[in-house]
């Protein structure tokens, strides 16, 4: 191939990776209030609405100011936006835990030294437990029946039996619905969604149980305080309510739809206690 082929295609690929995708093309839109922005294109999205480009400038836009049809495919194209950097981030921290964990590996290795005696065991009376949930070992999810709905299983066992055996885990969980047991480790928010999930603590850095919960009828909206340690909801009088805190050791209700990259997903999810 000659050199000035070879240039065509270097330049064609720059030119394509600092080009923009997802967004629509060029349209005509008209606001609730009848100002039209002519061959506008949206060039951002946000939270509050769209940032447009059309032949006037640039423009943001609240999606209460766009038509119906056009506001629920711009947000569709947002959520789908989202999801593919939420997706990307997960890939990234996976990637960073392994490489750290090489690296504490490499640390830990032995050294040409003389072994140090091994330590006296700690008696029960000197040990402490951060919390009460101690799970004993998980068993194999082939020996076990189809769980009942109100059964409840343990967050920690459940992430040990999909580790173990994912095929007999999904085929005795997946499209039922029964209760878990698990400390909450974080939550986040649906963007766009009236929807928040609930992640438990897990013994496993690349699998965890992951809660998905609809909003209440009657709240406005849900979010976290305190640095994300707290969960609470603004009903419709506009009171603040405290749902759920980090640490805390509870039960929920919902259906399991199984392994889904990495996460043991449950939708539909109620809190029993």
């Amino acid at each position: 191939m000659s050199p000035r082929a070879v240039g065509k295609i270097i330049l064609l690929f720059l030119v394509c990776a600092c080009c923009p995708i997802g967004f629509a093309h060029a349209e005509d839109i008209t606001t609730s209030n009848g100002r039209v922005f002519k061959n506008a294109s949206v060039v951002k999205f946000e939270a509050d609405g769209v940032v447009i480009k059309h032949d006037g400038g640039t423009k943001q836009i609240a999606w209460a100011e766009l038509p119906g049809p056009l506001r629920q495919r711009y947000q569709a194209e947002a959520r789908q936006q989202k999801e593919a950097e939420i997706q990307k981030l997960k890939r990234d921290l996976a990637r960073a835990e392994t490489e750290a964990a090489k690296l504490n590996q490499a640390e830990a290795q032995p050294k040409n030294e003389d072994t140090p005696p091994a330590a006296e065991p700690l008696k029960s009376s000197d040990s402490t437990t951060k919390r009460e949930h101690t799970p004993g070992p998980a068993k194999p999810a082939g020996d076990l029946p189809s769980v009942k709905r109100d059964e409840i299983v343990d967050a920690a066992e459940l992430v040990q039996q999909f580790k173990t055996d994912s095929a007999a885990a999904e085929e005795r969980c997946q499209k039922k619905t029964f209760r878990v047991k698990g400390v909450i480790q974080r939550f986040e928010a649906k963007l766009f969604l009236r929807q928040y999930e609930v992640i438990l603590e897990s013994p496993e850095k690349f699998l965890r149980v992951v809660l998905r919960f609809d909003y209440p009828d009657d709240y406005k909206s849900i979010y976290t305080i305190q640095q994300g340690q707290k969960l609470v909801g603004r009903p419709a009088e506009n009171k603040e309510v405290t749902l759920m805190t980090v640490g805390d050791v509870v039960v929920f209700q919902g259906r399991c739809k199984g392994l889904r990259d990495a996460e043991i997903v449950f939708t539909g999810c109620k809190m029993v206690r």
